[in-house]
């Protein structure tokens, strides 16, 4: 898992109180794709409403120690369809022994459907414009790696594509790589998820640092009234593309003591609080967007 932002030496700067300026330009190498935005998106500008008292609980109370039974086995986290008890987590922010954190969220969607937000991850990502209407206050700017349009599949226009972005947790700036892989790739049972609904998978890169250090699963249950998000971030889970030194990084990022000095708590609860706000925002605004755009 990880995140749509989660990691490790950007998140370093949040601790160390970093300052940031805005980059308007595109995002991600200079051959990745970012469209022109010719649509009227105005109508989708909406503010944002505040979160959910229960996240807003998760996030005075702080992280915790603990485990977390989708670490090892993500099929657990199906379990909760339909209101089973799936890793006992609904929103929170768990310290794991071995110094990594997991972030949890929940979001109920009415009137969502889960191939609404398949679609979305194939459609947003194009121009910054619809990437900031997920998060007006957050989010900066997007491009993908491959322009995927022409691709009949709406899912094999986004997995195993990269979405580069900007954007702000807990107000640090974050330059991101988002590489969407294939649920069975992280250990999800495909069968399964077909009868619930649809898994986003991801992992996430350190574009500056070139250095892979979170997973995200956002998976979305499809329920009698819309959806519902259980979205798992595991910040921590470090892999260096650095040539030459790479490996030796990669080692120290893993230790306890690293990932501890350089994920605190507070990273933790600035990805809650960013999660619950983009889903719940975007879910406000889905259904309307997918009639609108819903065939391109």
């Amino acid at each position: 898992m990880p995140d749509g932002g989660d990691d490790i030496a950007e998140f370093a700067a949040l601790a160390n109180g970093a300052a940031t300026t805005v980059n308007m330009t595109k995002p991600g190498p200079s051959d990745s794709v970012q469209l022109t935005e010719t649509h009227d998106l105005e109508p989708f500008r909406r503010p944002m409403q505040p979160i959910p008292d229960r996240v807003q609980q998760a996030i005075d109370r702080g992280a915790r120690d603990g485990d977390v039974a989708s670490v090892a086995d993500p099929n657990v986290l199906l379990d909760a369809a339909g209101g089973g008890e799936g890793d006992g987590l609904t929103d929170d922010v768990v310290r794991l022994a071995d110094g990594q954190l997991v972030v949890a969220c929940l979001t109920e969607m009415p009137g969502v459907h889960s191939a609404m937000w398949n679609w979305w991850f194939a459609w947003h990502s194009y121009t910054s414009e619809r990437y900031r209407l997920w998060h007006p206050k957050d989010h900066v700017a997007a491009s993908l790696a491959e322009d995927r349009r022409h691709v009949a599949s709406i899912r094999d226009r986004w997995v195993g594509n990269t979405s580069y972005v900007d954007e702000y947790i807990g107000g640090q700036l974050q330059k991101l790589a988002i590489r969407f892989v294939e649920p069975a790739s992280v250990g999800l049972d495909q069968h399964r998820l077909d009868e619930v609904g649809v898994a986003i998978c991801a992992r996430t890169v350190l574009r500056r640092e070139r250095l892979a250090a979170g997973r995200l699963i956002h998976l979305v249950e499809d329920t009698a009234d819309g959806a519902r998000m259980h979205s798992r971030f595991l910040l921590g889970d470090a892999a260096s593309e650095l040539p030459v030194v790479g490996p030796l990084v990669s080692r120290l990022a893993n230790t306890q003591r690293v990932r501890r000095s350089r994920l605190p708590d507070r990273v933790g609860v600035a990805l809650l609080l960013h999660c619950a706000q983009e889903m719940n925002h975007l879910a406000s605004i889905l259904p309307e967007l997918h009639a609108r755009f819903g065939t391109e």
